[in-house]
This record gives C-alpha cells, sequence and structure tokens, in this order.
C-alpha cells in the first residue's frame, strides 16, 4: 500500500508520490534533519525479502554512493524499515525522457533535444565504467532532463543504486529486470552471460532510437517476444550415431 502524504518512513516526512516502478515507489520526501527535499525509493515487501537481493543492495547501494559525477543522480543515504529495503537519493525537478515521448513527443524526441541527452548519459556511464560499475537498467525512464531548453548539464541518470559491479553476470533473473527494462537490454544481459559496459552501451543505443523514433526497437507487450527478437538464432547441429546431421539433411520418418 501506497505512503500517505505526511506520513513518515525511515525518518523521512513523505511529501508526495513521484512515481511507481517494476522494484516499489519513489516518494519526495523532507529530510529527517537537514532542510532540504530527497527523492526515496522504497522497494517492494516481496524484493526487500530476498536475502540474497538485500545484501546485494547494501553492497551496490555503497558502491554507487561514491559516484560523483555532474549527470548521475546522487546516493545519499540507505537502509530498511519495517521489513523494506530504502534508498535516498537527489531530487531532481525534471521530467524524464520515458515520460517526455509518452505525453509530448509520441513520434519522436527532436534530434537537437535528443543528442545533448545522449552525450551526457554517455559520459555518466563511460565515467561509472571507470568506477568499475554497470548500471544495467538505462532506459528513457531512468534519465531524468531538468531543463530541455538548457545544455547537457540539465541531465542526469538515476537509479545508480541497484547497478551492479562489473564481474557481477547475472541477467535476467535478477528482480531489477522488468518488463520495460528488457526493451533496452543487450542479448548478453537477457542470457545472463559475461558482461562489461558494452551492455550499458547497447542499452543507451536503444534508448536513443526510441527517443528519436518514439518507437522501441522491438515493440511488443509481450517481454518474450521482445526477447527472441533480441536474441540472435542459434543454429545447433543434430548429432546422431552415424555423426552431424547438417543443415541440408532431409529427415524422413
Amino acid at each position: 500500500m501506497s505512503l500517505r502524504i505526511g506520513e513518515t518512513f525511515a525518518g523521512y516526512r513523505i511529501l508526495r508520490l513521484l512515481g511507481p516502478g517494476g522494484m516499489g515507489e519513489v516518494f519526495l520526501v523532507h529530510h529527517p534533519r537537514l532542510p532540504r527535499h530527497d527523492a526515496l525509493k522504497i522497494l517492494r515487501p516481496d524484493i526487500s525479502s530476498d536475502t540474497s537481493f538485500r545484501e546485494r543492495f547494501i553492497r551496490e547501494a555503497d558502491l554507487a554512493a561514491v559516484l560523483r559525477h555532474p549527470h548521475i543522480v546522487g546516493i545519499h543515504d540507505r537502509g530498511e524499515h519495517d521489513g523494506q529495503l530504502w534508498i535516498a537519493m537527489d531530487y531532481i525537478d525534471g521530467v524524464d525522457t520515458a515520460r517526455l515521448l509518452e505525453q509530448k513527443y509520441p513520434a519522436g524526441i527532436p534530434t537537437d533535444i535528443v543528442i545533448p541527452i545522449v552525450t551526457a548519459v554517455a559520459s555518466a556511464l563511460d565515467y561509472a565504467h571507470r568506477k568499475g560499475l554497470l548500471h544495467r537498467d538505462v532506459k528513457p525512464a531512468n534519465i531524468i532532463a531538468a531543463d530541455l531548453d538548457g545544455d547537457d548539464g540539465s541531465v542526469f541518470l538515476a537509479d545508480f543504486g541497484i547497478a551492479r559491479p562489473i564481474d557481477d553476470i547475472s541477467g535476467i533473473t535478477t528482480p531489477n529486470m522488468t518488463g520495460g527494462t528488457v526493451a533496452y537490454a543487450a542479448p548478453e544481459q537477457l542470457l545472463g552471460e559475461e558482461m562489461d559496459g558494452r551492455v550499458d552501451q547497447y542499452a543507451l543505443a536503444a534508448t536513443a532510437f526510441h527517443m528519436l523514433t518514439g518507437q522501441q526497437l522491438f515493440p511488443h507487450s509481450n517481454p518474450a517476444v521482445v526477447i527472441s527478437s533480441t536474441i540472435p538464432p542459434g543454429r545447433p547441429g543434430i548429432a546422431c550415431a552415424e555423426g552431424e546431421v547438417g543443415s541440408d539433411t532431409s529427415l524422413r520418418s
């Protein structure tokens, strides 16, 4: 159940709901001690109760908290309250590009707006990769523009609090791999194979395609169809007693 305005959670006073997500909800909150507003992401109880995920969440939130970059939403604190994990971040008074596409530019965002957005996010990813972190969830909903009339200094990449170290190869089975994520995920991420910074580059390219055209690379409401379109088809041979059967061999009953 969503928290009500005026309630407190882990000391933070709830001001309003900023938006739901695949893993939980994000609220605008007042800091318990400082005269400022933060964005507080509260994860769902079913995700928070996963012991292995909780351990990863704490470790990776700590890693993300050291990131200091002009295009990355900063992490301030994290913890657990009433059985739910939470993470406090910078509040950016802007609009994410998913909402821009939905509400203002359904046929595609103008190129002169997209280019500085992509440039800013690429800079943020390059910095994070040098620090040993992959984002793994680059998509329009995680890119916030605070001022469309300004330069790329007003663009921010969010959700680094659930990033992964580069040597963590977990893929689509992780809780943060939502249906909205699949549309921008690289084949090796979907397959759970070894990954490096190229998975974020792929996701950024898929995001840029969506922003420019108004359509995802493989538009379909069924994630399974999107996955099958993204992953290159395998061409297995058939082993038999006489040897391998090639693709030009006819099979008869």
